[in-house]
């Protein structure tokens, strides 16, 4: 209802605008309202995107697998790693969205960031694999805490600053691609880092990275549209939250494809570089898939802001073309065709997420926003706990390849949710 009534204000501005044109001041005066308005709110929205940006530069990252290595990791216990850390996402994750709807978005986020400067930290002191395990534990809670926050902020920045959240697959793609963009960097840097100097130091020139993004969101203003609702009790909350995530119909099929392609782009992220290591790729072509599989993320970022999925052929096109990539994951033995194919498949995945969490989020009234956005979060996050453990134990006694059947049984579930979705 709060989304109907902002929609039409936007529309009633829309149209007093142009009712002016026979007006010769009101024109000027309208633009330069606008313009003073989209002024404030890049102001505004300034400091998040730095503190995003900050948060995204991991300089451990690309060089993460390798190091591993040399603690004593094996392909089974890196399963194990992933499914430690992403078995308490779910539960810090529903938590922090509580917690951010009743307390503080912004506190939440810098909270995550601290938790990301100690994960740097413990994984720069670690020699064996049990301290490491404790530092990916810190990783799983800094991901928990931003999970679903950046967004609902951006909402209802939107909200308070235009009326309508119109704008925002667009002002979330911009966060999504400084955020891959930092990746992206960090992937770069770090691998030079680790050659240069050591993989170890990777993981402490993380630290004051992270301090940035405290410094920027110690400037940032909320919206406080979160509290401007008469306080509910927490009971009442849980339950609001539960009922709209288990909702039937079109609301459950968004959240079907969210978990989907949350759960493709998990499975990318963190087991891609061993597709690398099965084809026994060159160390220095670590650093380019990383990189080029995050830039892949960036452009579909960008995607999602101009892709429209109101027609089917754009649909259809979509579903094959994950379908497709996922298929060379299992077939091809070229490293750099699964390379590009790991990069289709994140770009396909993060257009198809951003558009649909938009979705979700034209659903979603701002007391409950950010608590329902990390319950979606935290279902992907128990699914890839499951996928992680099953994934870990096929690769350990048949290898990647058959494994990678895995990524295409969930390419194959988004797309027929996709193709279903457009023929209704």
């Amino acid at each position: 209802m709060q989304l109907k009534v902002a929609h039409n204000a936007y529309l009633n501005d829309i149209n007093a605008r142009k009712k002016g044109n026979n007006d010769m001041q009101q024109p000027l005066t309208n633009h330069t309202s606008w313009t003073s308005r989209s002024q404030a709110l890049r102001t505004r929205l300034l400091p998040l995107y730095i503190a995003a940006f900050s948060q995204g530069l991991v300089l451990w990252a690309p060089i993460e697998k390798v190091f591993l290595r040399s603690l004593g990791f094996n392909q089974a216990t890196i399963g194990l790693m992933v499914a430690c850390y992403g078995s308490l996402i779910p539960l810090f994750d529903l938590a922090s969205g509580l917690l951010a709807d009743r307390w503080s978005r912004k506190g939440i986020l810098m909270l995550s960031s601290l938790a990301t400067m100690i994960n740097a930290l413990l994984g720069g002191l670690s020699y064996n694999i049990p301290t490491y395990l404790v530092s990916t534990l810190f990783f799983g809670v800094s991901v928990a805490l931003a999970s679903g926050t950046y967004e609902s902020i951006l909402y209802d920045i939107l909200l308070e600053e235009t009326g309508h959240g119109l704008a925002f697959a667009q002002r979330l793609s911009h966060v999504k691609q400084l955020n891959s963009l930092a990746l992206l960097l960090s992937a770069l840097a770090g691998g030079l880092v680790a050659v240069l100097l050591s993989p170890r130091l990777a993981y402490f020139a993380t630290i004051p990275l992270g301090i940035i993004s405290l410094v920027a969101l110690l400037t940032f203003q909320e919206p406080h549209l979160h509290h401007t609702e008469k306080r509910t009790s927490f009971v009442s909350h849980v339950r609001a939250i539960s009922q709209i995530l288990f909702q039937r119909g079109k609301f459950l099929r968004t959240i079907s494809i969210l978990l989907a392609t949350s759960l493709l782009l998990s499975a990318v992220f963190e087991f891609g570089p061993l597709w690398q290591l099965a084809l026994a790729a060159p160390v220095g072509l670590y650093g380019i898939a990383n990189a080029a599989v995050l830039s892949a993320g960036g452009a579909g970022s960008w995607l999602a802001a101009r892709l429209t999925f109101t027609k089917s052929t754009n649909v259809v096109g979509m579903a094959g073309l994950l379908v497709a990539s996922s298929l060379a994951l299992v077939v091809v033995r070229n490293a750099m065709i699964v390379i590009l194919a790991q990069g289709i498949l994140v770009a396909g995945g993060v257009a198809v997420n951003t558009i649909f969490t938009r979705m979700l989020h034209d659903s979603l009234p701002s007391e409950v926003r950010t608590g329902a956005a990390s319950g979606v979060s935290a279902l992907s996050s128990l699914a890839f706990v499951l996928f992680a453990l099953l994934f870990g134990e096929i690769i350990q006694h048949a290898g990647i390849f058959h494994a990678g059947w895995m990524v295409v049984g969930v390419t194959l579930l988004a797309g027929a949710l996709l193709v279903k979705g457009a023929h209704q």
